[in-house]
């Protein structure tokens, strides 16, 4: 019997040189376009409802068109930096303020605090002013809107948005993503048995591939297109590309690159940076010696730029448009009148019981008629979209210092990742199950596999019974409302 290779101080362990063919990973791609396509069905036959990110990447089409072409540079004239050049279709999610030039010559940016077209009007400075109804006769109002989620998907669509235009598939767009997103798991996976981390065998890895990828909310995630589950599926991408070139630190600059352009996806995934910085601080799992210091002091810097670099954009970018370097439009919604968020603001401890409900302990109403089930918009717990997360309580004995490290790094990510959506003012409503979750999901995985419990008949039953759940999912939500109510169930 061959030992397995061990972990050292200063690098990862030894690779065993386990390789996947090409004729694997074209497969897991296929086989999960196919499952994701079929789901999708009718959806796919054009944009769906929701293409908040095809605006965005026909934005910054125009506005890098209008540096070299007077008709480009025209058809964006009056408009400010990042604004849409297309109204939106509709009224849903689309971050925007008004400018209005006063009978007095004063020119104010923000919204009205209430419907009248005068009072209390609040600046984007925060600041609050009285108009008085005088000042806004003959007074000229322009309304501009903004896609306030993070620009990651956008700027990923901008070659599709410049051959098809208005009618880029985001649908499409977003299954591709999800496919790539399985086949990068289970080359995660077999990189961490490669390396020893885990001991699992294909089979196994093939399992947990299966459960990440359609015993979780992210099959019914997948097959919608939309602007929130586009961003969580391609938050996902990134996340899985920082795992595989952050684990013990030995890819910094690449697992900056993924960070950064996780959280230019999907902002939660900033406070996934805790992975990487306990990777550099306890290489091997023991707390770094001043010998490696100049090393490891090397890889956090080619981590930060980056992620500085990316990060500063965002910043520079939200200044543009709402003159604030930390607004990045969410307030702005429905021109800044959700009542949850006046009051509380985005985040608050007074929406903890309600997200802590929505992802653990919300469950559906089960009828004697039809349509028996009904699933609240809010979504229902974690345990039973995906019963096998059950096995993360029960993890083996740790062999080592190493591996006791790796396992609380992991769960360390995910309390980073989760405890802010916690706080969040949304649930995730509307949605089948509780998709914030996704920002975490691939974490979790990490800690099925190196969690050594082997996965009995038991296990794979509850992979099986994830994905039935999600299908259904897959299949219903937005199709079949007499499934679904907006109901908060206790």
């Amino acid at each position: 019997m061959t030992s397995q290779p061990t972990s050292t101080p200063h690098s990862e362990p030894p690779s065993t040189h386990r390789r996947v063919s090409w004729q694997w990973m074209v497969g897991i791609f296929l086989l999960s376009l196919a499952v994701f396509a079929a789901f999708s069905g009718d959806r796919l036959k054009g944009p769906s409802p929701d293409n908040h990110f095809v605006y965005l990447a026909h934005t910054y089409n125009q506005m890098i068109a209008a540096t070299f072409s007077d008709e480009a540079a025209a058809a964006r004239e009056g408009l400010v930096a990042f604004e849409l050049d297309r109204e939106p279709h509709h009224r849903n999610d689309w971050a925007s303020y008004r400018e209005i030039e006063l009978r007095s010559g004063e020119v104010v940016k923000g919204n009205w605090a209430g419907r009248a077209q005068h009072g209390e009007f609040k600046l984007l400075s925060g600041e609050v002013m009285e108009i008085p109804r005088a000042e806004m006769r003959g007074a000229e109002q322009t309304r501009r809107y903004f896609v306030s989620f993070p620009p990651g998907p956008g700027f990923l669509m901008m070659p599709l948005v410049a051959v098809w235009g208005w009618e880029t598939n985001d649908v499409l767009f977003t299954i591709v993503f999800a496919a790539l997103n399985v086949l990068l798991m289970f080359l995660l996976l077999e990189r961490l048995s490669a390396t020893g981390v885990t001991e699992r065998s294909r089979s196994d890895n093939l399992w947990l591939t299966a459960l990440f990828g359609f015993g979780t909310v992210h099959l019914w995630c997948a097959v919608l297109g939309q602007v929130w589950f586009t961003a969580l599926v391609v938050g996902i991408t990134f996340t899985l590309g920082y795992i595989y070139f952050g684990l013990y630190a030995r890819r910094p600059f690449l697992a900056g690159v993924c960070l950064a352009l996780g959280f230019a996806t999907r902002t939660p995934l900033v406070f996934s940076a805790i992975f990487f910085f306990l990777m550099v601080a306890f290489p091997g799992g023991r707390l770094v010696v001043p010998a490696q210091y100049k090393e490891q002091f090397k890889k956090l810097v080619l981590f930060c730029i980056p992620c500085l670099v990316v990060g500063l954009s965002l910043l520079f970018m939200n200044y543009l448009r709402f003159e604030s370097f930390t607004e990045f439009g969410h307030r702005y919604l429905a021109e800044g009148r959700i009542g949850r968020i006046v009051e509380y603001g985005l985040f608050h401890w007074h929406f903890l019981g309600k997200n802590l409900s929505a992802a653990f302990t919300l469950m559906p109403e089960l009828q004697t008629s039809y349509p028996y089930v009904v699933v609240s918009r809010h979504g229902m717990s974690l345990l039973l979209t995906t019963p096998a997360f059950a096995y993360l309580l029960w993890p083996r004995e740790r062999r080592d210092a190493g591996e006791r490290f790796l396992h609380r790094a992991l769960w360390a990510t995910v309390a980073a990742i989760a405890i802010p959506g916690f706080l969040y003012q949304n649930t995730g409503y509307e949605q089948f199950g509780y998709r914030f979750s996704l920002d975490f999901t691939a974490y979790l995985i990490v800690l099925l596999a190196v969690g050594r419990r082997p996965l009995t008949r038991l296990f794979k039953a509850c992979v099986v019974a994830g994905f039935a759940v999600n299908a259904f999912g897959a299949i219903t939500f937005k199709r079949m409302a007499e499934f679904y109510s907006n109901r908060f169930f206790v």
